[in-house]
C-alpha cells in the first residue's frame, strides 16, 4: 500500500510490529519511512496526516480504544481513517459459527458494525461509512485454506472440488464477498478535543493540506 501511495507522489510513513518486515518495507520504499513498533509508541508527528490506513490491524491490538485515540491525535482536523477488519456480521461468520475462519488466537477483538461505530464515536470520529469487503480468490486458495483449517462438511467438499477441477478453473480469479468490512470515518474539521476556553480551536502541529498517509 505504501509503495503504491509513494508512486503517486504521496508522502508516506508507516508502523510495523515486525522489525524484519519494517526493514523489508523500508528497502522497497528506498528510505527509512516505516518504524518498527506500534502506533501508540511511534514517533509520528501529531496532527500531521490526511489519511491513516490500518488494514487487518485493529483486531490484533491490545487496546482498540488506545489505538483509535492515537490515530485521532495523528490526523489533522478533517483527516480520514480507513480500517479493514473481520466482521461478526459477515455471511461467513453466520454460516460457519464457532468454526469461522477468522476466529484465531492472534485476533484479540472482534467487531460488528454497531460496536465499531460506537467505538469510533467514543474516540471522536464521525461520519462512519461501512462496506462489506471483497477478495480475489481461487478455488486452489480456498481448498488449501480449508485443508489447513478444517471445517466438517466444507473441507471434504473443497478437497473433492479441487481434485475434480481442471487446473485452469482451479486457478481462475473470482471476486467474492469476504468476511470483513471496510470502514472510513473522519476526525472533525474542528478538533473539539482541543478547543480552549476562549472557544478557539487548535488545529494541531500542521494544518496545511499536504498529502500524507500512514
Amino acid at each position: 500500500m505504501l509503495v503504491q501511495a509513494q508512486s503517486r507522489s504521496l508522502e508516506v510513513h508507516g508502523v510495523e510490529f515486525s522489525t524484519i518486515s519494517a526493514a523489508t518495507a523500508n528497502q522497497r520504499l528506498g528510505a527509512e519511512l516505516v518504524q518498527p513498533g506500534t502506533i501508540e509508541n511511534s514517533s509520528l508527528p501529531i496532527g500531521h496526516f490526511d489519511v491513516i490506513a490500518a488494514c487487518d490491524v485493529i483486531e490484533h491490538t491490545r487496546s482498540p480504544r488506545s489505538f483509535l485515540e492515537r490515530a485521532y491525535a495523528l490526523l489533522r482536523p478533517g483527516g480520514l481513517i480507513f480500517l479493514v477488519t473481520p466482521s461478526l456480521d459477515s455471511w461467513s461468520r453466520k454460516l460457519l459459527g464457532k468454526r469461522w475462519m477468522d476466529y484465531k488466537v492472534e485476533h484479540l477483538f472482534y467487531f460488528g458494525r454497531t460496536s465499531l461505530a460506537r467505538l469510533l464515536a467514543d474516540t471522536g470520529f464521525e461520519q462512519p461509512i461501512f462496506e462489506g469487503n471483497r477478495k480475489v480468490l481461487t478455488l486452489d486458495y480456498v481448498y488449501h485454506h480449508f485443508d489447513r483449517f478444517t471445517v466438517p462438511g466444507l473441507t471434504p467438499l473443497f478437497r473433492l472440488a479441487r481434485r475434480l477441477a481442471p487446473e485452469r478453473l482451479a486457478l481462475r480469479h473470482w471476486i467474492l464477498p469476504a468476511s470483513g468490512i471496510f470502514v472510513t470515518a473522519r476526525k472533525p474539521a474542528v478538533d473539539t478535543s482541543k478547543i480552549n476556553r476562549g472557544g478557539v480551536a487548535s488545529t494541531g502541529a500542521n494544518s496545511t493540506p499536504a498529502k500524507h498517509g500512514y
